[in-house]
């Protein structure tokens, strides 16, 4: 157990090490034996714990979304209503504390200027699955919203796509626009509040004019 745990985060260090070069260079343009130099190890080794450059990719966001979930669940209260729980695990200001949050922008960025030229699906067979684990966390408080009466809404699973696919326009956006990670925050924060909002007040006051 005690190798296995050594090895983890070897291969943690590894990835975590070449965010710089991802980030100055592109990922694209980053070679193994540049990932190798910054990490300290030899070109074979990067091998002992990566099949490709594409797996170090993922890795990093992994450790960097596994952060961000610890950091989120020592931030939820029970007393905590379900509109205050989707914007707090839209909050990437303290992961930003923990790596250079600029630094986490670009490489977010680089990973989609990937995602558009890859041709074996492996970047967005990833970024799918980034953001089916938001899917599923977004519908679960919306779910519950609706059930503590918070939200008035007739298909959370509508609500819960447009949320995604709004949040993953902003972050195209970002790339597009050059938008640092500051604006990027504040921007998914106003999508979530007038997409909340909007089920929380406009439905609910057509609920009471039928009722009338």
């Amino acid at each position: 157990m005690a190798k296995l745990t050594n090895k983890e985060e070897k291969r943690c260090d590894i990835a975590l090490a070449s965010i710089g070069l991802f980030c100055t260079k592109g990922i694209q343009q980053t070679s193994i034996e540049e990932i190798a130099k910054s990490a300290g190890v030899a070109k074979g080794t990067i091998y002992l714990y990566f099949k490709n450059k594409e797996e170090i990719i993922f890795t990093i966001w992994d450790i960097i979304t596994k952060q961000h979930e610890i950091i989120f669940q020592q931030k939820i209260k029970p007393e905590m209503s379900a509109k205050e729980k989707i914007l707090e695990y839209y909050n990437f200001n303290d992961i930003g504390k923990e790596y250079d949050k600029e630094q986490l922008l670009i490489l977010f960025q680089q990973f989609v200027s990937s995602m558009l030229i890859d041709k074996t699906k492996l970047y967005t067979d990833y970024f799918e699955s980034f953001f089916q684990k938001d899917y599923d966390f977004i519908l679960a408080c919306l779910e519950e919203g609706v059930e503590k009466k918070e939200f008035f809404i007739d298909d959370v699973n509508t609500l819960t796509n447009m949320i995604i696919i709004l949040l993953k326009g902003v972050l195209v956006k970002a790339k597009a626009s050059n938008m640092g990670f500051d604006d990027v925050q504040k921007t998914i924060t106003i999508i979530i509040m007038k997409k909340l909002l909007l089920n929380s007040i406009t439905l609910k006051e057509e609920n009471m004019i039928m009722i009338h």
